[in-house]
């Protein structure tokens, strides 16, 4: 295979997406069944970035005019709302295809970016553009590191 060439050409991958509910799946067995993957659980990442979104907002939030009780109540919010999303992403990751997957981390990381920048003091039009801006870099990045995993996956 030349060192220029992405695929080789007899392989042609089959295209992103879930995989049917009628394929059988490899999984480790043992003598009493199928024992799944428990490796990492599907709350932990969104925990922690819940934990450190919540008291960022939070001194975000008291350093920019809100009362005591509003800054904690705010970042409480925002951190509840993030985690949420972002378990739901997370535990249901291998039902989306690559693309939309891509577009979901980046729309939650630009959205609360965008959010944040907002909450310290800067105006809606600059919060936006900042939010946007990180919702296409997260969104880019993160299809790149999905394709690339799923390409190196499957050979």
């Amino acid at each position: 295979m030349p060192a220029h060439a992405i695929l080789p050409s007899h392989h042609t991958p089959e295209g992103p997406g879930p995989v049917p509910r009628s394929a059988r799946l490899p999984v480790r067995g043992t003598r009493a069944g199928p024992v799944p993957d428990r490796s990492r659980p599907a709350w932990a990442v969104p925990a922690c970035l819940g934990f450190v979104l919540f008291l960022y907002t939070t001194f975000l939030a008291h350093e920019n005019g809100f009362s005591e009780l509003g800054g904690w109540l705010l970042g409480l919010a925002t951190a509840a709302v993030a985690t949420g999303i972002g378990y739901l992403l997370v535990r249901d990751r291998n039902a989306m295809i690559t693309e939309v997957r891509a577009a979901a981390y980046g729309a939650l990381a630009g959205s609360t970016l965008g959010f944040l920048h907002s909450v310290a003091g800067g105006s809606w039009l600059r919060s936006l553009g900042i939010g946007l801006g990180f919702a296409v870099l997260v969104g880019l990045t993160s299809y790149y590191l999905f394709h690339w995993n799923e390409r190196h996956v499957r050979r």
